[in-house]
């Protein structure tokens, strides 16, 4: 076995141990070994812990509405500043989730109810009726819950990675870049902002610890074109910890 990789995994094992003592996960080790974070923190003595860990789904309340304005351009149909709501209500382990859809280009509003997991996974069958406007929903509001970066959680800290693009024969990692408040018309949040660049354009994803979902995206492709972009611009039901301050 070459040096260079003994050196390597020594280290890993080196991290892992003192990760575990810490009481947090291996797989922190493993990243923070292979240079996955670009930050001084988190560090051996700072590391993450599980209150730093979002998950798509997480603080739905029973009864809660989110409202959405949002743009999302495909190769068939796009939606053009549409306004997307949706109503959460608890159906034993998963959630009835009805969406109301009015697309800005003057189309009748769809009306529609899925079956929907904690994780916010459809349930069931999908009426092919609604399927233009679902999927638009799952490539832009839902888009973060198919992140992946190897087994790694997805951490709120800077530097953290979230995602592995890849483009052609290379990658691109989207990680949290930046804590901010941001504005939309739903309130102000103390947000963190996920980013990375395919060309010119960066494209922002803005995260707020107690929300379900984000709360601000604007997405490119490797060509600078416009994939999607939303904001919310209305939220009810939700506990006071998650709502966003006004200006």
């Amino acid at each position: 076995m070459p040096q260079k990789r003994r050196t390597a995994i020594r280290r890993v094992i080196i991290m892992t141990a003192i990760f575990a003592t810490l009481g947090v996960g291996v797989s922190i080790a493993i990243i923070a070994a292979g240079g996955g974070f670009e930050s001084s923190s988190p560090n051996i003595l700072d590391p993450p812990t599980e209150a730093d860990i979002w998950k798509v789904g997480d603080h739905i309340q029973d009864g809660m509405t989110l409202e959405y304005a949002l743009t999302s351009r495909g190769e068939l149909n796009s939606l053009e500043s549409a306004l997307v709501s949706m109503n959460f209500r608890q159906a034993g382990e998963n959630w009835n989730v009805r969406f109301t859809i009015t697309n800005g280009t003057g189309q009748p509003s769809i009306d529609h109810t899925l079956v929907m997991s904690n994780e916010l996974t459809r349930e069931g069958q999908l009426d092919e009726s609604f399927r233009p406007y679902f999927e638009h929903i799952q490539s832009s509001i839902f888009a973060v819950r198919d992140m992946e970066y190897g087994e790694s959680p997805k951490y709120l800290v800077l530097g953290a990675p979230w995602n592995t693009i890849f483009v052609g024969s290379s990658s691109v990692t989207a990680r949290v870049t930046n804590e901010e408040r941001v504005s939309t018309p739903a309130g102000v949040f103390d947000s963190f902002v996920l980013s990375y660049k395919l060309a010119e354009q960066t494209s922002k994803i803005w995260v707020v610890r107690d929300m379900p979902l984000p709360v601000k995206a604007e997405v490119y492709d490797a060509e600078d074109k416009l994939l999607y972009q939303y904001e919310l611009v209305n939220v009810s039901g939700v506990t006071s910890a998650a709502i966003g301050n006004s200006l």
